[in-house]
C-alpha cells in the first residue's frame, strides 16, 4: 500500500510492519517477524521494483517482530543489514533481549519459525540515502527513526492511529523513550508510519495531546 512520498507498507507481513521505500536507491525498513520473506519479496515484485535492486534494509530496533525475516531477506536479496550500533549485538545474538523479551523467539517459533540472526549488521550513517537517521533511545537503547521531509517511520517510539508511546512494560527506559518522542515532536512533521497501528497523518490536535501526557 502506497503511503506518501514513494513509501510503502508492505501488506500482509506478520510481526511490525514493514515498509519498502521504493526510490532510485530502494531500501527496506524492517522485516516482520519469521516466515515474511516470500510476501515481502512478492510485495517489491508487485510495484514494479526488481528485489534484487534494493539496496539495503535497516532496522529501527532489536525486537523480534521488526527483525524475525532479515537474514532469510539478505540472503535471497543479497543486500547489507544496518542498525544503530548499540542494536547490533542483540540483533546478532551476542547478548541476551533484556527482560521478557529474551522469550519471545521460543514462544514463536512454533507459529513463525525460528529466527535467524543476521550474519553481519552494518552500522548506519547519519543518513540513509536521502533519509536522516535519527538516534531515539528509550524503548531499546540503540532505537531509532528515519527522518525525511515531514515522514517519520518510528519503529516502536510511538504506535499509530491514536498516537501514543510504546508501552511502558516493552520500555527499556521510559524516561530516554519521553525525550525521544520530545525531539522528533519539535520537527515539522506530516506522517508518522509506526510499527504497529495505522499511518496516521500528523496533526496539531494529537501532537499537543501527546506533547501534554509526557
Amino acid at each position: 500500500m502506497l503511503i506518501t512520498d514513494e513509501v510503502h507498507q508492505v501488506d500482509g507481513v506478520k510481526g511490525a510492519h514493514v515498509y519498502l521505500v521504493a526510490s532510485q536507491e530502494p531500501f527496506l525498513v524492517d522485516t516482520g517477524m519469521p516466515g515474511q520473506e516470500r510476501r515481502i519479496i512478492e510485495y517489491i515484485r508487485s510495484v514494479g521494483l526488481n528485489p534484487r535492486h534494493l539496496t539495503g534494509i535497516i532496522l529501527t530496533h532489536f525486537d523480534l517482530d521488526h527483525i524475525g525475516s532479515v537474514q532469510n531477506l539478505a540472503s535471497a536479496l543479497q543486500c547489507p543489514v544496518y542498525a544503530q550500533e548499540a542494536e547490533i549485538p542483540y540483533i546478532r545474538g551476542q547478548k541476551p533481549r533484556p527482560g521478557m523479551k529474551r522469550f519471545l523467539p521460543h514462544l514463536v517459533s512454533p507459529i513463525y519459525g525460528s529466527l535467524r540472526a543476521p550474519e553481519e549488521v552494518r552500522p548506519c550513517a547519519e543518513m540513509f540515502h536521502d533519509w536522516e537517521v535519527l538516534p531515539t533511545p528509550g524503548h531499546t537503547p540503540g532505537h531509532i527513526v528515519l527522518y525525511r521531509n515531514g515522514i517519520a517511520i518510528v519503529g516502536d517510539l510511538l504506535q499509530g492511529g491514536r498516537i501514543r508511546p510504546a508501552p511502558p512494560y516493552l520500555t527499556w527506559n521510559s524516561g530516554q523513550l519521553k525525550e525521544s518522542i520530545r525531539q522528533l515532536i519539535s520537527r515539522p512533521l506530516r506522517w508518522i508510519l509506526p510499527g504497529h497501528g495505522p499511518a496516521t497523518p500528523a496533526s496539531n490536535h494529537w501532537l499537543d495531546r501527546l506533547e501534554r501526557t509526557l
